[in-house]
């Protein structure tokens, strides 16, 4: 009997060619009849082309139906095994015995690409290319890309949530490379409106249960996460105007949720609008919704990016921290980590212009002519000792009165 060194060698070599099966044979482990001693004739292992499995002449490249068992490579759940019908090797199984969606099959169609290979662009061989809208169900496996129960979109043997896979749809782009536009395959741009679920995982990009938005196993909230949506665009980039890639402007009136979370932005429990991993309340948190806009800067003039300015009556949460600006418990009406009343605070409502010549220090809208609570504390000005937030006391403070 042959060593089983030489067996596995053999084993390898048939499962790429053309063979007859005895009702023996036909058993799905075809490796333990080998091991077993239950060799095929050699001069039927090396029967016809692997380029052209059923011997048609036609390259499996081009082939609908590789296999030739009258099932079309889009239908086939082993697209590179079965028994032909005709020609050739009619009535003989040709190919292998992986199932499309078996962690050994790494070529799905047979065609010399491997299926992660930058090159193989139709992974199942149905003629439709992996990004094509009207690709569906790439590894042919019978499950749509977009279904739950799909974990493997491209069939490589790698979860579409694992580590360790970096290529969920198979087209040989690293998911977060700046050239992979369509994480999942579906033919939509991961930053496009209908895209609405970017790594094809069957969970919406706004649900709750949605964590990794690009499926790249770092969670949207994590501070390692530079880029939710995985368009190849820093987060806190002056390019990234749609941090969650959900079609909407992070700084529109319809963005409700900038980082994608499921928690809306003006939530109590939203303490990280742009998902950076930076607390919105934080000292180190300079652009609070995340818009490559400094907070404190003359250009920001919508901090939560919620659509209303800063200065707007109707503005009422600047920070977006879910406390209203006028609450004894808000402290930091503009979120910059920095106490109203301290005495290092000069920009009370985060509009850019020093309290001392700001005639809304406190950003509600209205002027100290007409305002009797000018910065915007708990205490109204005839009871409050420092009017303008300065952290100096009136008695001492030269510019206490200046719009008044």
């Amino acid at each position: 009997m042959l060593n089983v060194y030489v067996l596995n060698i053999i084993y390898k070599h048939m499962r790429t060619k053309h063979f007859p099966l005895s009702g023996l044979v036909r058993m799905t482990n075809l490796r333990a009849l080998v091991l077993s001693g239950m060799i095929l004739s050699p001069s039927i292992l090396l029967a016809g082309p692997t380029n052209d499995l059923d011997g048609d002449g036609i390259p499996n490249s081009t082939d609908i139906d590789i296999d030739n068992d009258g099932t079309p490579n889009g239908k086939d759940l082993n697209v590179d095994g079965g028994y032909a019908r005709s020609g050739p090797y009619a009535g003989t199984y040709v190919g292998d015995l992986f199932l499309n969606d078996d962690p050994n099959e790494l070529d799905i169609d047979d065609d010399g690409l491997l299926d992660d290979s930058l090159a193989e662009l139709d992974i199942d061989g149905d003629g439709l290319n992996d990004d094509s809208i009207y690709e569906q169900d790439i590894d042919c496996d019978k499950r749509k890309d977009s279904a739950s129960s799909e974990l493997d979109i491209d069939g490589d043997g790698l979860d579409d949530s694992s580590p360790d896979e970096d290529d969920i749809d198979g087209d040989g782009l690293d998911d977060d490379s700046l050239e992979d536009l369509d994480i999942d395959g579906d033919g939509l741009n991961d930053d496009a409106s209908k895209e609405k679920d970017i790594d094809g995982d069957g969970l919406r990009d706004d649900s709750l249960l949605e964590t990794d938005i690009d499926g790249d196993d770092s969670s949207d909230d994590s501070s390692d996460e530079d880029d939710i949506d995985g368009d190849g665009l820093d987060d806190d980039s002056l390019e990234d105007l749609d941090i969650d890639g959900d079609g909407n402007s992070d700084d529109s009136k319809k963005e409700k949720d900038t980082d994608g979370d499921g928690l809306s932005d003006d939530s109590l429990t939203e303490t990280d609008m742009d998902g950076d991993g930076l607390d919105d309340d934080s000292i180190d948190e300079d652009d609070i919704d995340g818009d490559g806009l400094d907070d404190d800067s003359l250009e920001e003039l919508d901090i939560d990016g919620d659509g209303l300015s800063d200065d707007s009556k109707k503005e009422t949460d600047t920070d977006g921290d879910g406390l209203d600006d006028s609450s004894s418990d808000e402290d930091d009406i503009d979120g910059d980590g920095l106490d109203d009343d301290s005495i290092d605070e000069d920009d009370i409502d985060g509009d850019g212009f020093d309290d001392v010549l700001d005639d809304d220090c406190d950003g509600d809208g209205l002027d100290s002519s007409e305002d009797d609570n000018d910065d915007g504390d708990d205490l109204l000005d005839d009871l409050d000792d420092d009017d303008d937030g300065d952290g100096i006391s009136d008695d001492d403070d030269s510019d206490d009165d200046l719009f008044r």
